[in-house]
Formats: C-alpha cells, structure tokens, sequence
C-alpha cells in the first residue's frame, strides 16, 4: 500500500469542523435509494434528500416550506395526523408502515411505503422524520428486497439493539429492535436506570469502562452479559459501547451499538451516533480524495478486501481496482458534479489482500472537502451471491428454452393483457410460425373474433387461480389446450401458461374408431333382431312337441324337451340383454336433472316381489339429484340391487346405498353382505357375457354389469367394485356433477 501526502489515521470525523462533518454524512444520505424527509409541527418541508426529489420531481427549492399536501391527498393528510396524534396520545407507540400514494411534479401517481417518527423536545412535538420508499412497480419491490438490509431509516432498521445512556446511566435514547429484546416498552425504558435490565454489577462494570475510555486510545468497548426482560426472561448479549463527550470535554453519557441521540444531545452527539452506524453496516463505504486516495473507510469495506481500516487509509484507488474503473468512477463523478447522472452507480471487481477478485456494485455521491477540494463518498456491496444467482437464473432459463423448444405442441406464457411473453415448442415448426412472430402479440391480434369469443374466458380465469382444459379448431387442425396459472416464490400469479398439442389425427383417428363403434352397434342390434323371430319359433315348436307328444315320450325325452326349451329362454334373454347393450347410445334419452332418490325408490317397487321372496332389507340415504338419462340409471340400480339380493348366499341380504358428494362429482354406492367376488374376477365381471356362477348355482345372462359400466361410460363417469370373497361386495359408480357424456 501506498501513503497520500495527506491521509491522516484519525477517525471519519475527526478533527474536522462540525459543519463539514455535517455536509459529508448529509452527502452519505443522499447516496441512500430511499427518500429521507423532516416536517415541521405544522407539516411543512423542512429538510429533504436526493431520493425525494427524484421520487416527487419537485426541486429541494420548491420543497422547503411545502406543506406535505403538496404530494398527498386530503385522506392521506388526515391518516398521516391521525397516526401522529396516536402518538402524542398512547403509552404504546410502534412506529407503522403506512402506504400512500404522492402525486409527483409531472401529475403521476406513485404508490409509496412510508415510516416516521416523531421529533420531540422536553415533550413538545417538532415535527417528524421519515423514509419513503418508491414500490409503485414490482420492479422496485424486488430490487428492494435484493438489496438485503439496505436502509429502511438511518435508525429504526438497523436489528441490534441501540440505546443513549445519560451521565447517570439513565436510558434517553432506545429503538425498537431494543424495546422489543428487553420486553420493555420504549416508556418504560425512559429515564430507567440500565440495571433494569442488565443488574447492578454489569452496569456498574459498563459504566468504569465508559469512564475509562476517557483519553484512551479505543474508541470503544465491549462487554456480554445476559439481558433481563421484562418477562424475567434473561437474553445473552454483547453491547458495543462509547463514551459521549460534549464540546468542552466532558462526559455526558454513554452511546451503545448504534445510537440516535440527536434529539437529546446536540449535532456533536448526533455526528458521533451516525459514525457508528457507518460503522455498523454491512455495506462498505470509503472517502476518496480528489487526487483519488483513501481518506477514510469502514470496517465492512476494510473486511471486504481483507485489509484493516487503517492500511486502507491513504491508499490509492488503483490499488485494488483497475485503471479503466477508476477512470469510469472519476466520470460518473464529473456527471454527478454537473448534474447530469441519473444513476450514479458502477459495477466492477475489486483486489482483496488475497489477491483474489469479488464484483461488487458501488453507489456515489460528491461533497466538498474542508480544504475547498471535493471528495467522493461510495458505499460498496459484495454482490458476489447474487451474481450467482444470475448465473444460476440464466442456466436455469436456458434449461427451461430448451424444454420449451423440445415441447410436443406449443408452450407460451402470457400476461393479465393476454399479450404472449415466451412461446416454444415443436408446433411452431410444422404450422410454419415463428416464435417471434407471436411474442409481443395479444390473442386478439392473433385469432379470429370467434375463437377469441370462446377461449377469452378461459385466459382470464387463470387470475382467477383455475385451470382449464378445452379443444378448438385453429388453422383447419383440431387442438387440445390447457391453461394454468404460474406462481412465484410467494404463491403470487404473475402470468398465464397455455399449452397446445395438436390431436388432429388423434380425433380423426376417434371418428374411424366411433364410426366403427356405430357400424358393430347396428350389426349387434340387427343381428339379435333377426335372431328372436327363429328363436321365438322354435321355443314355440318345442312347446307345441311337448304338449302334443308328452305322454308319449319317456321321462329322458321329457327332459329332452325341458332342456331344450329352457335353453331357449336363456337365449331369448341374452339376445333381449343385448339388444339393450346396443340400445344404450342409440336410444338413450337426452340428459336432465334426475333426483336419484325418486329412481331409487322406484326400483325398489319394482322389485318389491323379489324383496319379500328373499326377505331382503335395503336401506338407503338420501341421495343427490344429477344430469342424466333417468330410464338408463333406473337400469344401472336395477341391476346392482337385483344383484346384491341374487348373491346374498345363505344369509338374509342386507343391502345398503350410500353417496359421497364434493365440487366435480358424486359417487354412489350399493354394498351387500353376499359371497363377494375374486379380485382376479373383478374386472371381466363388466365386460359382456361373462359370468362368474353355473346357471344352477344363479340365474342371469352375464350381461347386467356390461350394460351398467355402458349406461355409466355414456354419462362421462366410471363403474367399479370391491369385494373379498365371503365378505360382501361394494359396486359404486361415479358421476360428474357437470355432466360431460353424450
């Protein structure tokens, strides 16, 4: 390291006059992206920084003497006086966070985080300081939010405990990250003796050591020791702590950590506090000269690059940036002193003593120096993790475009105007359009006034946080498209995701199958209309032999003639079962609202006989109303209940109907004490003549179940069954509240 001629290893505001102390930490403020204000008691400008007049657009001229109304509304006025008169009047007093919204110079509305405090003398209100924070755009809220702790109020952010001890050690001075540590309110604190919450021996202890730092050569001390709240609760903690000297030499008390004194102790103590801040910060800051040496730095910066505070003072610029950024710094610095920088920032890397290089990102402002020259104030930040975090976005991003390109269909993100962000996927290629061509482009600069019609309410609803599944006809291809909304870290939707694949041959494909489908049901009805008439004939000449020839046939040819003709019976049913099977599309009814509970209690009528025959007991609760065929469900609870009563076994059949209802579905479901079924069989079961018993052992044409999962299947729901054998069965079919079937 090299020395300037004119470093000094004294302290930043060391040996200098008060008033160009003052000028220098009033240029560290401006420096700070937040607007930092003073209102007098009648609410009118009293002091405000570079940030205020960006964020208004008003000059500092025509500020001063303003009153606030100039920015606010007559409401926000009356809140703003409301809070203050809160706290002239509560023992409780938090400072809040309020947010308004300021009419700036050019008539523009700008939403704005405001936090204040009062300024109080003996009791008496003098107005109040704040800080103003710009979050009229998402942009600004995430930039605050990158910038970690960066300064909300010189004072009340900061998360250590500070306080202002008098000469007594008398509390004068406490922030609200103390009140909230020692459980005490800032009340009760006032004018408390610091034993309340850290005992008679430590602050004793506490106090010799503040004496003692009288003429020595630390600036301060440190002690750790346990923090009694209110509670009785006892918090471990260190207190960094200096003596306060008033201008003649004297003790006046005792500044701990970071200490806002300036309301009690004059623009000495005030200076002294804010030294400690600078101090405190996580954030490097420097002062350079005009000739480009260190004049002053803190412990962050000097930590920043490995070095100590004091080889970094006297430094030259050079030597831990390059030649090219000092020369950029030193030209922002010209267009800061002319007026003309809007942003006077810079990234760049720095040299630690390591020899290793960190990027940082700077912020500047300029002031005169005592001896008429000017210097530079910069407060710097390791961004070393968040350019990280840009390398890990871009990858991230780069990742995410090449699954968007590779996408089987068409991807696009799109936002609340329903303007397209992003657009990717194979899709794009084969219907000859650019991604280009369709970023930037809203869907009513896209399609048609009719596909926009139908498809509008769909794009809107994801807002709304639904999703939605649809198809259309675009460019004379059939499409599926789903849309979602997309969430951020905090679960806040911030666009719309549509995706596309084109099903042409997919539907096409389905009409050949349904077409198919329509031809095999006109066969099955045409061939088992055709087939009752020959069998209905020889049923009847079957029964024309055995009334005529009875007597004459032995016992065998009488049974014969039993087989024979029950045979045909059996055939009759199943071609009747199948003619029905082949009914279900063809001559089903339109839907409508059915009240399941009338469906049900009419098949129990209907079976009233079979009822009483086997002594059944069936029980049922109320059951919900649906869109649908009301003849085909009457037949799907035909079917189930006859069942359950046919496979009771040897017991009385105990049958019982239930339903589950929510948002997308109702499922009901008819449970029996009976035989049960095989899991191997619980499939096949619905699939048509198959059957699990001999006709001796149960009657039926195996086709029921077929007909019930048809029936179902036609009203876009499902059918299925569990059972153990021995233990019962429970059929149940789900419907959707919304019917989607044909």
């Amino acid at each position: 390291m090299t020395d300037s001629p004119d470093s000094t290893e004294s302290n930043f505001w060391a040996d200098t006059k008060s008033d160009a102390v003052l000028r220098r930490f009033q240029a560290l403020v401006n420096v700070i992206d937040d607007g930092i204000y003073q209102l007098d008691s009648t609410g009118n400008f009293v002091a405000v920084n570079d940030s205020i007049v960006e964020i208004t657009g008003y000059s500092r001229d025509r500020l001063f003497g303003a009153h606030v109304s100039l920015l606010l509304n007559e409401t926000d006025v009356g809140h703003m006086n409301s809070v203050i008169q809160t706290r002239l009047q509560t023992d409780d007093w938090d400072p809040p966070t309020l947010e308004f919204a300021i009419e700036t110079a050019d008539r523009e509305k700008r939403l704005c985080e405001l936090r204040f405090d009062l300024l109080l003398e003996d009791e008496i209100y003098r107005g109040t300081v704040g800080v103003l924070r710009d979050i009229s755009t998402t942009a600004n809220r995430i930039k605050c939010e990158q910038k970690l702790t960066q300064y909300e109020t010189i004072v009340e952010t900061i998360e250590d405990g500070i306080y202002v001890l008098n000469e007594d050690s008398r509390f004068v001075v406490v922030n609200q990250a103390y009140v909230e540590m020692t459980g005490y309110s800032r009340e009760e604190l006032l004018g408390s003796h610091c034993s309340l919450v850290v005992g008679t021996d430590v602050s004793t202890k506490a106090a010799e050591q503040s004496m003692n730092l009288l003429g020595a050569d630390e600036d301060a001390a440190t002690i750790e020791a346990d923090i009694v709240r209110s509670d009785g609760a006892e918090i471990p903690a260190e207190s960094k702590f200096t003596p306060i000297i008033s201008d003649n030499g004297e003790f006046r008390g005792t500044v701990g950590v970071v200490r806002d004194v300036s309301e009690r102790n004059g623009r000495e103590q005030e200076l002294q506090k804010y030294e400690t801040i600078v101090e405190t910060v996580e954030d490097g800051i420097y002062v350079l000269d005009e000739n480009g040496y260190l004049t002053m730095v803190n412990q962050s910066f000097a930590d920043m690059l490995g070095y100590s505070p004091k080889e970094l003072e006297g430094a030259h610029a050079a030597d831990i940036v390059d030649e090219g950024v000092h020369q950029s710094a030193k030209e922002i610095e010209e267009e800061i002193v002319q007026g003309d920088s809007d942003n006077p920032s810079l990234e760049a890397t720095v040299k630690t003593a390591a020899g290793d290089r960190i990027p940082t990102e700077a912020t500047f402002a300029v002031f005169p120096s005592e001896s008429k020259e000017r210097e530079r104030v910069g407060v710097v930040r390791d961004i070393t993790e968040r350019k990280e975090r840009e390398r890990a976005l871009e990858e991230s991003e780069q990742r995410y475009r090449t699954l968007i390109d590779h996408f089987p269909g068409a991807v696009g993100l799109y936002n609340e105007e329903f303007e397209y962000t992003v657009a990717g996927g194979e899709l794009f290629e084969s219907l000859e359009i650019s991604y280009d061509e369709v970023v930037g482009s809203t869907i009513y600069e896209r399609y048609p006034d009719d596909l926009v019609e139908r498809i509008e309410p769909y794009f809107k609803a994801v807002f709304d946080g639904e999703s939605n599944t649809f198809e259309e006809q675009y460019h004379n291809r059939d499409f599926w498209a789903h849309t979602l909304p997309v969430r951020n870290s905090d679960c806040d939707i911030f666009a719309g995701m549509l995706m596309v694949q084109d099903i042409t041959e997919r539907k096409e494909y389905q009409r050949k199958i349904e077409e198919s489908n329509e031809r095999l049901e006109q066969f099955a009805y045409a061939a088992s209309h055709d087939l009752r008439e020959p069998l209905r004939m020889i049923t009847s000449y079957l029964q024309l032999v055995d009334r005529r020839y009875r007597d004459k046939l032995d016992e065998d040819g009488r049974e014969f003639i039993e087989f024979a003709v029950d045979g045909a019976d059996r055939m009759q049913d199943m071609i009747e079962g199948l003619l029905n099977y082949s009914r279900v599309e063809r001559q089903g009814n339109s839907f409508e609202s059915v009240d399941l509970d009338t469906v049900f209690e009419n098949v129990v009528d209907d079976l009233q006989v079979k009822i009483a025959e086997s002594n059944a007991e069936i029980s049922a609760e109320s059951l919900p109303r649906v869109q649908g065929d009301a003849g085909q469900l009457r037949q799907v609870f035909q079917n189930l209940l006859s069942n359950a009563i046919t496979y009771s076994g040897t017991e009385k059949p105990q049958v019982y109907v239930t339903s589950v209802i929510d948002d997308e579905e109702v499922i009901v479901s008819v449970r029996d004490e009976g035989v049960g079924i095989n899991v191997d069989d619980q499939n096949r079961i619905f699939e048509v003549f198959q059957r699990l018993h001999t006709h001796e052992e149960y009657s039926g044409t195996g086709i029921g179940l077929a007909l019930c999962d048809r029936i179902i299947e036609r009203h876009g729901g499902d059918i299925w069954v569990e059972s153990e054998p021995g233990e019962g069965s429970t059929f149940s079919f789900m419907l959707p509240t919304t019917s989607s079937g044909r």
